[in-house]
């Protein structure tokens, strides 16, 4: 369970910072599978939940279901989490260009509240590629946007940066940062000769709905019952 005083710093800041959420035993089986799928190259490697066979890489993507993060997501929504979006995000060593600063809602905009929760599945240290994230930038609502066409061509890229902006500690494995889907974020390169491990778990209210169409997606199910199918 999350403190009254972690929940109210991410209504107040649009992130927080919780050291130890996810237990040891959990993150050593996730990296057995994780150190396999490092590849060869300086491109960022991702491996992404897929919905209609949520039984697939499932101890890859086993951080959908964990109750500790299910019960973090849950203390902040305020409502049972309905699982959004799973990546296992590798950045090799001396890899990766990183993300633009961009806002998850400029992808898809999801009203009701949603998040995303960054677990580190390795140490990360501030030269591996970790999080920049942009303090009470939550509070500006979706902003501009445009498609990144050089370091990260595909994704969004916002046309406002953040004035106050503060990189990550350094994090160790199943420390995790959460965010509101609205908070702008960053990454950069990795410049270390380590790959750097690290899973984001997107989450949405269970009432949330997407703005574009006011309505609910059906393959977006409650983490709790997802839990049943997969354990």
């Amino acid at each position: 369970m999350l403190t009254e005083e972690q929940i109210a710093h991410f209504y107040r800041e649009g992130y927080v910072l919780v050291r130890g959420l996810v237990p040891s035993t959990v993150i050593d089986d996730i990296m057995v599978e994780a150190k396999q799928r490092v590849r060869e190259g300086d491109k960022w490697q991702p491996t992404i939940f897929d919905h209609e066979n949520p039984a697939v890489d499932a101890q890859v993507h086993q951080l959908l279901w964990t109750p500790e993060v299910i019960d973090a997501a849950g203390d902040l929504l305020g409502t049972p989490p309905r699982v959004y979006y799973g990546m296992l995000a590798i950045v090799p060593a001396k890899g990766g260009n990183g993300l633009p600063w961009h806002q998850d809602n400029q992808y898809t905009h999801i009203l009701g509240g949603a998040l995303n929760v960054f677990i580190a599945l390795s140490e990360i240290t501030p030269d591996m590629g970790t999080l920049w994230i942009g303090p009470r930038t939550h509070r500006l609502g979706v902003q501009p946007s445009e498609a990144n066409t050089t370091t990260a061509p595909g994704h969004r890229e916002s046309t406002y940066e953040p004035e106050n902006p503060i990189q990550l500690p350094t994090l160790q494995p199943g420390d995790a940062c959460i965010f509101d889907r609205s908070t702008l974020h960053r990454s950069l390169q990795n410049t270390t000769d380590r790959p750097r491990f690290a899973y984001a778990a997107q989450f949405q209210a269970a009432h949330s709905r997407q703005a574009e169409s006011g309505e609910r997606d059906p393959k977006r199910m409650l983490a709790s019952d997802l839990a049943k199918m997969v354990v």
